[in-house]
């Protein structure tokens, strides 16, 4: 069971409730979006859920009850496929409109999972597998729980959530057109459940860019993330290069084996050395977590500034007349602009 709204009035505000039983779920936050994860036993951690920079929202609610129209069939699109799409930034609303329009669209087995997608401009897209798709272009609001919008109440199911689909809309309706985060959180806490119960609930300010979240219904405790923020931030590297504009960077948040083969290819022909695609993974030179080869032990100026403790090379007196960052620094002008705060 889960509710999601988009509402255009005075800014563009999208509210998100997961309701979730005895499944384990995460909240991923890094500078290209904030997701929600689902530890699936056969596929493992999986971003359903969330916002990313560029304004996309997606919600997957279940639709209660099961049509068998949206079981898998030859040449389908996955609807779960869709939505990790548009959150990891691989496909655009616009694209994912044409697939729904014109392709075949599908769920998991036994399980109808619906799409609730939405844009930076306030469009909203969903998907109903089996069943079809609705576009509405900047609508004033727009509701979705678990039933289908092209059935409504014809087919019953305990789940099916009419009467939180009835309260959102009803508040929604009634809204003045300054509705802002904390009145959204006010229609996500009074649509809230506790016998499925809600785990996260989300409100994405897209004209904001901002999201904010809190988790088992502390609605006292908020979290945010701005992706306005644009300070010397974890993802810049030593040398000032931006570790979220490289290929292997992008390859391990997407968990994109295609660009790790073409990024291995390329990066064994600059290098005349073998290179394969299982090394190419990486979460950041300066952030905990897993690096390529070269970053981790061959780099000079990331071993150079871990020596000196300085967090970029910006802190370094010798930036100026350093022969080793002068490799990066004489064909990447923005690289020193970065490191001297002046981007």
């Amino acid at each position: 069971m889960c509710t999601s709204f988009v509402v255009n009035k005075g800014k563009t505000l999208v509210g998100w409730n997961l309701d979730l039983l005895d499944m384990e779920y995460r909240v991923r936050i890094d500078n290209r979006g904030v997701c929600i994860e689902i530890n699936d036993a056969r596929e493992g951690w999986m971003p359903l859920f969330g916002g990313n920079d560029r304004g996309d929202f997606v919600g997957m609610p279940t639709c209660w009850p099961f049509d068998e129209r949206s079981n898998p069939t030859e040449n389908a699109y996955n609807v779960i496929n869709l939505d990790i799409d548009l959150l990891a930034q691989n496909k655009t609303m616009e694209e994912i409109r044409e697939i729904a329009e014109h392709e075949k669209t599908c769920s998991i087995p036994g399980l109808t999972f619906m799409s609730a997608l939405s844009d930076k401009d306030g469009n909203v897209l969903y998907i109903i597998p089996g069943q079809g798709s609705l576009y509405y272009e900047r609508p004033e609001y727009k509701v979705m729980t678990n039933f289908s919008l092209f059935k409504m109440d014809s087919e019953k199911h305990p789940w099916m959530g009419l009467d939180r689909y009835q309260t959102a809309e009803r508040i929604l309706k009634e809204a003045s057109d300054d509705i802002d985060v904390k009145d959204c959180f006010e229609i996500l806490k009074a649509v809230s459940q506790e016998v499925c119960p809600t785990v996260v609930s989300m409100v994405y300010d897209v004209s904001e860019k901002t999201i904010y979240w809190c988790e088992n219904r502390r609605w006292e405790d908020i979290r945010k993330k701005d992706f306005r923020e644009k300070t010397m931030k974890e993802m810049i590297g030593y040398c000032g290069l931006d570790c979220e504009q490289c290929d292997a960077y992008i390859a391990t948040i997407r968990n994109d084996q295609k660009l790790r083969e073409n990024t291995a290819k390329l990066w064994s022909e600059l290098n005349q050395t073998e290179i394969l695609p299982e090394m190419i993974n990486c979460e950041g030179c300066r952030r905990d977590g897993i690096k390529t080869m070269f970053c981790d032990r061959l780099c000079g100026i990331r071993q150079c500034a871990l020596k000196k403790g300085i967090e970029t090379c910006g802190e370094c007196p010798e930036m100026d007349s350093c022969q080793i960052l002068s490799m990066i620094t004489a064909n990447n002008p923005e690289a020193v602009k970065r490191l001297k705060g002046e981007e």
